[in-house]
Order: C-alpha cells, then structure tokens, then sequence
C-alpha cells in the first residue's frame, strides 16, 4: 500500500513574503529616520555645548576681573585714598589746596587756591544765591507773561 501525503497549501507565499518585506522596509525605514534624528539632535547639543563653553570663558573672565576689583576695594591703599577724598584727609607732611567757586573770583579775590594747614577744611564757599524752585519756572512757561 502505498500512501499519498498531500500537503495543504497556505495561502499565497508571494503575498506573504512581500509582507514581510514590506515590514522589514518600513522597520529599516523608521530606524533609519531614528538615527538621523539622534545625529542631528547630537550635533545641536554639540553647538549648544559648544556655545555654552563660550559663554562660561566669558564669564570666568568677569568673575576674575570683579575678584582683583574686590581685592583692591580691600586694601589699605583704597582705604586711604577714599579717606582722602571723601573726608578731606591728608598727611602730616601735605598741604591742601581747595579751589574757590567762580562766585568768590568775581568779587576781587585774585587768588583762586587757599592753602590750608589743618587736617578739616575750615573754609566754606560762599552759599550760591537762592534760584527759582522749577515749580515756578515751569508756571512760568506755561503761563501767560503780566
């Protein structure tokens, strides 16, 4: 006896094989666009990080420079010279000129510098003449003239 095996078919194998290309493209495809993405979302970071080392020179910079600042703002030598200035200080062996305001020349004086010997100044300028509050000056202008 001899037997016949018959085996069934499935389906259309051209069908099914172009299926399974088909999704073998499409995933190939979206890996494909994937890895781009990635690439170009890298070289973004890259300027990015790039841009940011810039910026942090930059400011590295600024912080050092504001550092010797803070140091000089500390020393003893910026110390003296804003006493000097701002509390007309002076040394022993100094000898202070004040200038006179262009009020106190008009009147005769001919000297426009006063030596002074104290460590203060005594002498005062002349206080200048009372002007117009600008109040005043403004109601002026917008006002009629009598």
């Amino acid at each position: 006896m001899s037997a016949i095996v018959r085996t069934k078919r499935r389906g259309n194998p051209a069908i099914s094989t172009a299926a399974i290309w088909l999704g073998l493209g499409l995933a190939v495809t979206f890996f494909v666009v994937r890895y781009g993405q990635e690439l170009l979302l890298a070289h973004d970071l890259s300027d990015k990080a790039s841009a940011q080392r810039i910026a942090n020179a930059s400011l590295q910079d600024e912080n050092s420079r504001l550092q010797a600042q803070l140091e000089y703002y500390r020393s003893d030598k910026y110390i003296e010279q804003r006493a000097r200035e701002d509390l007309n200080l002076r040394r022993p062996d100094e000898e202070v000129l004040i200038p006179l305001a262009p009020d106190q020349a008009t009147t005769g004086q001919t000297d426009t510098q006063i030596p002074v010997s104290s460590s203060f100044s005594t002498a005062k300028a002349p206080m200048p003449t009372p002007q117009r509050a600008n109040w005043q000056k403004w109601l002026d202008l917008f006002s009629p003239a009598p």
